[in-house]
């Protein structure tokens, strides 16, 4: 992955909730090891479901930006944003198999 930089980000999951995120912003350098660390509910998921585009920032009190070597990824849906989020739960449709 290059360069990503989160700016302002802020994200509630009801609209008169606590915020899970609020004002974040930081820059990862390209090559760079990072690792969110913090206890359950503090907001590392919700980051990485961001900026993998599977959920949308809070557009107040700022609009938050998400970048990728240079490519604002806000716009971009979830398939072309060129990010994998692995998550250490499986996502897969229950009424489906392998088969």
């Amino acid at each position: 992955m290059g360069h990503l930089v989160l700016r302002h980000l802020s994200k509630r999951f009801h609209k008169r909730g606590i915020p899970v995120l609020r004002d974040l912003s930081l820059s990862v350098e390209a090559g760079e090891i990072f690792a969110l660390l913090g206890p359950s509910g503090c907001g590392k998921s919700t980051t990485l479901n961001l900026i993998a585009g599977l959920l949308e920032p809070d557009p107040l009190p700022y609009p938050g930006e998400i970048w990728l070597d240079g490519i604002p990824l806000n716009p971009l849906p979830p398939e072309r944003r060129g990010v994998t989020l692995l998550s250490q739960h499986s996502r897969l449709f229950p009424h489906l198999s392998v088969g």
